[in-house]
This record gives C-alpha cells, structure tokens and sequence, in this order.
C-alpha cells in the first residue's frame, strides 16, 4: 500500500530548543499585528514547536492577520466599490490586499500548527522525566 504525503505539511513537533517564554513582539510590527503576537504566541510556546530560527514565520502571520483587519476597515469604510480616477465604479482594491493577505495567513498558520488539522497533528510537551520526547 503506497502512503501519498504530497501536499502534506511536515507535523510540528516539541524541540529541544524550544523558545519557553513568550518574546514581545518587534518594535517595528503594527499595532493590529502586536495584538495577533500576543494571542498567538502563548500557544506555539506552549507547545514547544518554536526555535528562535521560526520567528519570521510568526511574524509574517502576524502582520498578515493586520493586514487582513486594515483591508476589511478600508471596505466597511469606502464602501465594497468605489469610483477610480475616471469616474468608473470598481471593486474596492482593498479586496486584492485581502486575498492575498488571506493567502498568506492561511500558509503560514499550517505551517506554525494553527489551523485544525495542523493543531491536530501538533505534539506537547511536558516536563516529565517519563516523557518519551525528552529522550
């Protein structure tokens, strides 16, 4: 029987370098984008699945998840169309910003072991001298 993994994302695991307390968030990320760090991070701490290597993926989830907010702010503001410079009424160019911000927090959330089947797949880890993952 032949196991197809195409398509597949690698299952988090705990690590023995494992980032343990939650870091704050950089200097330079957006407010929206600090508020998706500090509810997010808790959790990928906690499972130990974080080494100080993975912290651009977080922060480019966290920047997409305000990227996602500032678009659909812009939409409920503008209106879901817009006139252009030409006086033609077109789709709010907030909603390309939105797809692809959509796209990329979507990637990057199966990646960290955020969405339900990644949290599925993902391991804990506690600090037991019987846990078979310390080994």
């Amino acid at each position: 029987m032949s196991h197809h993994t195409r398509g597949r994302k690698a299952e988090p695991q705990p690590i023995s370098d494992a980032i343990r307390t939650v870091p704050q968030p950089p200097k330079a990320m957006s407010t929206d984008a600090k508020i998706e760090w500090r509810r997010v991070l808790p959790v990928l701490v906690e499972r130990r699945v974080l080494s100080p290597a993975d912290m651009h993926a977080v922060e480019r989830f966290c920047e997409a998840a305000s990227d996602i907010k500032d678009a659909r702010a812009a939409i409920a503001k503008d209106g879901a169309y817009v006139e252009n410079r030409l006086g033609e009424i077109k789709r709010h160019p907030a909603f390309a910003t939105l797809r692809e911000a959509t796209a990329e927090s979507r990637r990057w959330s199966a990646e960290l072991g955020l969405t339900p089947a990644s949290r599925s797949r993902a391991g804990t880890h506690d600090d037991d001298e019987d846990n078979a993952m310390d080994l």
